[in-house]
């Protein structure tokens, strides 16, 4: 349902008739115009030593002015302002020459990321196992859970030792001790497994599903130790969330999921080179669904398991970002 792209191709198999470049020209913005094309040359060089990237359009007898990221714009209005007042002052001159290497410096790395890319497209004929381990382990050891929990022999042992607090059933009361005891004494274990079990067919296969998708796209694009890094940060607080919510009666791998779309989605946000995109239409799915969910009408779902998730992968995709750019202006 979701995928994510390297440069302009889509990392999973579905047909997107929306690219990358076709997603930044919908986000540009029209600031104004200037009378001549060598006054539309001097002003795009001056803004790019400054880091704001602009589009030149001839229209008639004027050069249209467009800017890329949209926080840029106030800034950029202020300064179209000075130079159509003032073309000639000091701070507009010179900027020909250190905007040219700017540009050379990107034409190189554009480049070497064709080069990547590449190579990454030639990786994509290995098994899915070797190309993506970590999205394979989850989505292997949650289908061989399942299957064990099918026998009675296996069911209550397993789901004692994976799910984040031991606990009695009796009759229709479950008993456990609210402070996480098992944890405490070492089983940290718990903070995580829970993410392992699954209680129906369709549970399961969704959050494969999404899981493959999901998981699989950051994978191929971060690396598998950073995707580890997103299943145990999203894993931990969804699971303790639920917890202090319901008890240690759930399971299952949407939490997580849900911090995956969280990431991906903030990071397709505010980071257009992060490789990432979700169509605007599947936010609405699963965001619909996160709260079709939390009205009751889909049975006893971990909502707090989902809403921990979502929120953790918001803010490592919103966070990761803005530390990167912070790096940048350094």
């Amino acid at each position: 349902m979701i995928s994510g792209v390297s440069g302009d191709r889509l990392v999973s198999g579905w047909s997107q008739s929306c690219t990358y470049q076709a997603w930044i020209e919908n986000r540009m913005r029209k600031i104004g115009s200037l009378p001549s094309g060598q006054q539309a040359k001097q002003f795009e060089d001056y803004l790019l030593t400054t880091g704001v990237e602009i589009k030149v359009e001839q229209s008639v007898d004027q050069w249209s002015i467009w800017v890329f990221d949209e926080d840029q714009i106030e800034h950029a209005k202020q300064e179209l302002q000075e130079f159509s007042a003032n073309p000639d002052a000091e701070k507009f001159q010179g900027a020909a020459r250190k905007a040219d290497a700017i540009r050379e410096s990107k034409i190189k790395k554009a480049a070497d990321t064709a080069r990547k890319q590449v190579n990454v497209r030639d990786t994509w004929n290995q098994p899915f196992t070797s190309r993506c381990p970590v999205t394979s382990m989850l989505i292997g050891v949650s289908v061989v859970v399942f299957l064990l929990m099918q026998s009675n022999e296996f069911n209550s042992e397993i789901r004692q030792e994976l799910s984040i607090s031991s606990f009695q059933v009796s009759g229709n009361m479950i008993r456990y001790s609210p402070y996480l005891l098992d944890i405490r004494e070492g089983e940290v274990w718990r903070l995580v497994t829970p993410i392992f079990l699954h209680f129906s067919i369709l549970h399961i296969l969704f959050n494969c599903m999404m899981c493959y998708q999901l998981g699989g796209a950051i994978e191929f694009n971060r690396g598998s130790v950073k995707l580890a890094l997103l299943v145990l940060l999203t894993a931990i607080p969804s699971n303790v969330a639920q917890f202090y919510w319901s008890g240690p009666s759930f399971g299952g791998l949407s939490g997580v999921v849900y911090g995956m779309f969280g990431y991906m989605w903030m990071k397709s946000q505010f980071d257009p080179q992060s490789s990432f995109f979700i169509p605007p239409n599947m936010v609405v799915i699963l965001i619909g669904w996160f709260f079709l969910c939390m009205t009751g009408v889909m049975g006893p779902v971990a909502n707090m398991a989902h809403a921990g998730g979502l929120g953790m992968g918001m803010l490592l995709g919103v966070g990761t970002t803005f530390l990167k750019q912070a790096r940048k202006s350094t």
